[in-house]
C-alpha cells in the first residue's frame, strides 16, 4: 500500500517539523519523527528529507551552509501568503534563509516583490522587535539605488519575513565582469553613494557583498536588505551591553576584521566591505584568504592576512586568451588605484577613509584625473596629475605660467632688498589674483550649465581653493586672496544647493560651503565691500543660505538672511557707481534676493507682501534688459561660450512672472495667473532657443508648462491643458535620462503626475492617465522625504484622488480606498495657516468623485465637503471650477 503524498495545505507545517528535526544531533532525529503526533505520510516525508539532507549542523552554526536545493525545492511556498504578498516562486536561497518573487494579493493595487524567509534559528521574536526599532530610521532610505523594504512579519510555520522591492538584474560581480575598468567603477560609486546616504542617516548596512547588490539590465546599481543584518544581530537586543563573544550574522569573505572579533560596528564597517567588494570588481580575486577551504579558514584571513597590492596579482590562469587583458589592467591598477583600495582594507579602523564620500572622492578624482587623498601629496605627484589633465593647455601655457612664476618668486626675494622690487612683487601677484579669478568665475562658468558641467566646474574650485590655502592661511595672509577664497566657496555653495545642478543628496554639504563662504565674508566685509564683485559673492553665498533656511521650513531665518543680504547690497552699490558691469551685478542681487524673498513670504501665506516684492524686482530686470550697452560690455568681457546677459535676464524675469503666478493662483486669480504665464513662456522658449544645452533653460520650461496646465485645468480648457502637461512632461523624460538618477528630474513627476494624468482624462485617455499617476505615486514611495513636509503631504493626497478617481473612471478595484486615503492624508492640513485653504479644497474635490461611487456615508460626506468649500471661500472668494463644484455637491 502506498503512503499518500502531503497535501500542499501540509508544507508549512511540514517545512516546522524539518527545521526542528534537523537541529537535532542526526542520530536522535529518526526517533524524534518517529515520536510526532502527525500522520504516517507527514512522517514518510520527513524521513525522506532527513535522508537527502547533508549534515551541515557540525561547527559553527554562523558559518553553516544552507539547506540544500532538492531539500528547499520540495518545501514549496507557490501560493503561500505573507500579509498582503502571495508567492509566485523561488528565486533563491542563502545562508539567512530563501527569497521568493512575490506579487500584491489584496487587490489594492498590481505590486511585485521579493520576500526573504529568515531560516530557523534565528530567534524569530526578537528579529522582529529589532526590526521595528529600525523601521522609523529605516523609513528615512529613500535612494535610487537602495531597493525599498515594504513589510516585515511572521510567516504561518513562525519564521520572521520581509518584503523588499523586487529588483531584476545581476549581481554585481557579474554585471562588472565583461565591462572596462571605468565602467565597473562607475557601478561602484553608484553604490557607494546609495551607502553613503545611508550613512547620513545614521544607518550600517554590515553585510555588504556581490549577492546584495544587483545592477538592473539598463545599468542601475540596487543595494538589498537594509536593516536585515542589524535585526539578525543578537548582540542588538535591547538591554545587552555587551556585543564580545554573540554569534552574529555576517559573511567572512567580505566582513571587516571588527566584525570577526565580535566588536561594535559602525560606518568603517561597510568602508571595509566596500573595498573587499572593489577590490573583487577590480580584479576578479580577493584580497586575502584565496586558497581558504572553508568559512572559517576565510574569517581567520580577514585577521591574519594583509591584501595583496592589485597591481602585484598574477592572473588566475596564466593560459588564459585574457591573460594579456589583464596585465593591462594590472598597469591601471598601479599607483592611485593601488593606494585607493589598500586604504580602504585597512585593518585599523582609524588608518581607513572616514567616511564613505571620501572614499568615493578618491575615486571620483582618480577617473578624473586628480590626486587623491590617498597617496602622500609630493609636488612630483601633484605637478604630474596636472599635467595629464590639461596637456594641451599646458603645452601653449608653460611659457606664460613659467614667466609670471619665476617672475613672482625674483621679485618676492629681491622684496627683502628693494622697496621697487617689492612693487613688482605686488604687481605680478594681482596679475596671479586676476588670472585665478577669470579661471574660476568666466571660464568655469562657461560649462556650469553642460551636462555634467556643474561637477567638473566644482573639481576646479576644489583645486583651486586647495592651491591658495596655504596663502590665506598664513601669518600675514592676503585680504584680496581671502576674497577670492570665500567668492569661490560661495560658488560652491552655489553649485551643490542648485535645484538645477545640485541634488538633494548634497544639502548637509550645501550648509557646510555655505556657512564657510558666510563666515569668511564677514569676517573680511568691512575691508572688501567696496569690491563689488567679493559683495556679489558674500551675497550670492548668504542668498545659499536662505534657500535652504526656506526649504527647510526655517522661513523666519531665511526673511532675516534675505534681509541682511538687501542691507550688505545696499552699503556695496556706492563704491560700483563707476562701473557698469558692478551697477548691473548688484542690481541683479537685489533684484534676485528681492525675488527670494517674496518666494518665502508666499510660501509662509503671506501673498500680499509677496506680489509688492515681485512688483519691485520686476522692473529692475526690464530695465537691465533694455540696456544694450552694459549687454555689449559685459558681453564683451565674457568668456568664451558663458551665457549671454541678455539670456540670463530674460531667464530672471521668466523667474519672477512665474512666481507672481503661482501666487496669485493661490489666490484663485485664475485670469491674472495665465497672463503672467503667457507673458513668461515665450520668455522660456526664447532661451531655449538660444542656448539648447542649457539645462536650466529646459528646467525652466517644463516648470512654467506645468503650472500653465494646471491653470488651463482650472478654467476647463482641456486641450490647451493637455498642451502645456505633455510639454512638461516630456521636457522632465529628456532631463531624467540626459542627468541620470541623481538628478531632480527622477523624482519630479511627483509634482507632474497630477497635472498630466488629469489633462490625459479630461481628452478621453484614462487608460493612459492611469499610467501616468501611478509613475508619479511610484516616485513618492521611492523617496517621500524624511522631514515633515505639509506642502508634500498636500501634493501626494492629491495626487493619490486623482489615482482613485481614475480607478473609478475604469472600473478597477481599490477606488474607494484611495480616495479614502486621500481624505484621511489631507485632513490633517487644515489648520495649516498656509496650506488650509488648498487642502479644504482638494479635500472637496476627493470627496466629490467619492460620493459619485455612492457609499452608504455619501451623505456625510457631500455635507463635510460643503462645509469645507464655504471655510475655503470664508478665506478667499472662490474661483469658477470651485464654485461649480459647490453647485454640483448642493444638488
Amino acid at each position: 500500500m502506498t503512503t499518500p503524498t502531503p497535501t500542499p495545505a501540509d508544507w508549512a507545517a511540514l517545512r516546522s517539523l524539518f527545521d526542528e528535526a534537523v537541529a537535532l544531533p542526526a542520530a536522535e532525529r529518526a526517533a524524534h519523527v518517529d515520536a510526532l503526533p502527525v500522520s504516517a505520510a507527514m512522517k514518510a516525508e520527513l524521513h525522506s528529507l532527513l535522508a537527502h539532507h547533508a549534515d551541515h549542523t557540525d561547527g559553527d552554526p554562523l558559518l553553516s551552509r544552507p539547506i540544500a536545493e532538492s531539500v528547499a525545492a520540495s518545501l514549496s511556498r507557490d501560493g503561500e501568503r505573507f500579509g498582503a504578498w502571495a508567492v509566485v516562486r523561488s528565486i533563491g536561497s542563502g545562508g539567512m534563509g530563501e527569497v521568493y518573487e512575490a506579487r500584491r494579493a489584496d487587490g489594492s493595487f498590481e505590486g511585485r516583490a521579493a520576500i526573504k524567509v529568515i531560516k530557523r534559528g534565528m530567534d524569530s521574536d526578537a528579529v522582529l522587535q529589532r526590526f521595528a526599532q529600525e523601521r522609523q530610521a529605516l523609513a528615512r532610505l529613500h535612494h535610487p539605488h537602495i531597493a525599498q523594504l515594504f513589510d516585515a512579519g511572521l510567516s504561518a510555520d513562525g519564521l520572521p519575513y520581509f518584503v523588499m522591492e523586487f529588483i531584476d538584474g545581476l549581481p554585481i560581480d557579474e554585471a562588472a565582469r565583461s565591462r572596462p575598468i571605468d565602467a565597473r567603477l562607475a557601478l561602484f560609486l553608484q553604490l557607494a553613494d546609495a551607502v553613503a546616504h545611508a550613512h547620513r542617516n545614521l544607518l550600517v548596512h554590515r553585510d555588504l557583498k556581490p549577492g546584495n547588490v544587483l545592477v538592473t539590465y539598463d545599468g542601475q546599481v540596487k543595494l538589498l536588505d537594509f536593516g536585515i543584518a542589524k535585526a539578525l544581530d543578537p548582540a542588538e537586543a535591547q538591554g545587552n551591553d555587551s556585543t564580545l563573544g554573540a554569534v552574529r550574522p555576517f559573511t567572512p569573505n567580505y566582513a571587516s576584521p571588527e566584525q570577526v572579533r565580535a566588536e561594535p560596528v559602525g560606518t568603517g564597517t561597510d568602508v571595509y566591505s566596500l573595498g573587499v567588494l572593489l577590490y573583487q570588481l577590480l580584479t576578479g580575486q580577493r584580497p586575502y584568504g584565496r586558497n581558504a577551504r572553508g568559512p572559517a579558514e576565510a574569517a581567520r584571513a580577514v585577521l591574519d592576512e594583509a591584501p595583496t597590492r592589485p597591481s602585484q596579482l598574477s592572473s588566475p590562469d596564466a593560459a588564459a586568451p585574457d591573460a594579456q587583458a589583464w596585465l593591462i589592467t594590472r598597469q591601471r591598477l598601479k599607483g592611485d588605484l593601488d593606494n585607493i583600495l589598500l586604504k580602504a582594507l585597512e585593518k585599523d579602523v582609524g588608518r581607513r577613509y572616514a567616511s564613505v564620500e571620501q572614499f568615493a572622492a578618491d575615486l571620483r578624482a582618480t577617473l578624473a584625473g586628480y590626486p587623491v587623498s590617498a597617496r602622500a601629496p609630493s609636488r612630483g605627484y601633484l605637478l604630474s596629475k596636472f599635467v595629464r589633465r590639461n596637456r594641451l593647455p599646458v603645452a601653449l601655457g608653460l611659457g606664460v605660467v613659467l614667466a609670471l612664476a619665476g617672475g613672482l618668486a625674483a621679485a618676492s626675494w629681491q622684496a627683502h632688498v628693494a622697496g621697487q622690487a617689492r612693487a613688482a612683487a605686488e604687481l605680478r601677484l594681482t596679475a596671479v589674483k586676476g588670472i585665478t579669478a577669470d579661471l574660476v568665475f568666466r571660464f568655469g562658468d562657461a560649462i556650469a550649465y553642460l551636462p555634467g558641467g556643474s561637477k567638473a566646474q566644482d573639481a576646479l574650485l576644489a583645486q583651486t581653493l586647495a592651491a591658495l590655502d596655504p596663502l590665506v592661511q598664513g601669518e600675514q595672509p592676503d585680504g584680496d586672496l581671502q576674497a577670492l577664497s570665500a567668492a569661490i566657496l560661495a560658488r560652491r555653495a552655489e553649485l551643490l544647493g542648485n535645484d538645477t545642478t545640485g541634488t538633494a543628496e548634497l544639502g548637509a554639504q550645501t550648509d557646510a560651503m555655505a556657512q564657510r563662504a558666510v563666515e569668511l565674508g564677514e569676517r573680511l566685509w568691512a575691508s572688501q565691500h567696496h569690491d563689488w564683485r567679493f559683495a556679489q559673492w558674500h551675497a550670492r553665498a548668504l542668498q545659499v543660505q536662505s534657500v535652504r533656511l526656506r526649504n527647510t521650513g526655517q522661513r523666519e531665518r531665511a526673511v532675516a538672511n534675505s534681509r541682511l543680504i538687501l542691507q550688505r547690497l545696499e552699503q556695496a552699490r556706492p563704491f560700483a557707481r563707476d562701473d557698469v558691469l558692478g551697477r548691473a551685478a548688484l542690481g541683479v542681487e537685489l533684484a534676485n534676493t528681492t525675488l527670494s524673498l517674496g518666494q518665502t513670504l508666499s510660501a509662509a501665506g503671506q501673498l500680499d507682501e509677496a506680489l509688492a516684492l515681485y512688483a519691485k524686482a520686476e522692473p529692475v530686470y526690464r530695465e537691465l534688459l533694455a540696456d544694450t550697452a552694459m549687454h555689449a560690455e559685459s558681453d564683451r568681457r565674457a568668456a568664451p561660450g558663458e551665457m549671454k546677459t541678455e539670456v540670463y535676464l530674460r531667464h530672471q524675469l521668466g523667474v519672477a512672472l512665474a512666481s507672481r503666478a503661482l501666487t496669485l493662483l493661490r489666490l484663485d486669480r485664475l485670469d491674472d495667473a495665465l497672463a503672467q504665464l503667457q507673458a513668461a513662456m515665450p520668455l522660456r522658449r526664447a532661451n531655449v532657443e538660444a542656448e539648447p544645452a542649457n539645462i536650466a533653460w529646459h528646467d525652466g520650461l517644463l516648470q512654467e508648462a506645468n503650472t500653465l496646465s494646471l491653470v488651463h485645468l482650472r478654467r476647463g480648457e482641456w486641450a490647451a491643458a493637455l498642451e502645456a502637461s505633455t510639454l512638461a512632461w516630456t521636457e522632465n523624460e529628456r532631463l531624467a535620462r540626459q542627468e541620470g538618477p541623481q538628478s531632480k528630474w527622477v523624482q519630479l513627476p511627483r509634482t507632474l503626475a497630477a497635472q498630466h494624468g488629469l489633462a490625459l482624462w479630461r481628452n478621453g485617455q484614462p487608460v493612459q492617465a492611469l499610467a501616468v499617476v501611478e509613475q508619479g505615486l511610484a516616485a513618492w514611495k521611492a523617496s517621500p522625504g524624511t522631514a515633515p513636509n505639509p506642502t508634500a503631504d498636500l501634493r501626494w493626497s492629491a495626487l493619490q484622488a486623482v489615482y482613485g478617481a481614475l480607478l473609478a473612471e475604469l472600473h478597477k478595484p481599490g477606488a474607494q480606498a484611495q480616495l479614502r486615503e486621500a481624505l484621511a492624508r489631507l485632513q490633517p492640513l487644515f489648520d495649516d495657516p498656509s496650506l488650509g485653504r488648498p487642502a479644504r479644497l482638494a479635500w472637496a474635490e476627493a470627496a466629490a468623485w467619492l460620493v459619485a461611487l455612492k457609499p452608504a456615508d455619501g451623505e456625510a460626506l457631500r455635507r463635510q465637503a460643503l462645509g469645507a468649500l464655504a471655510a475655503a471661500a470664508s478665506v478667499t472668494p472662490l474661483a469658477a471650477d470651485h464654485a461649480a463644484l459647490k453647485g454640483r455637491l448642493e444638488t
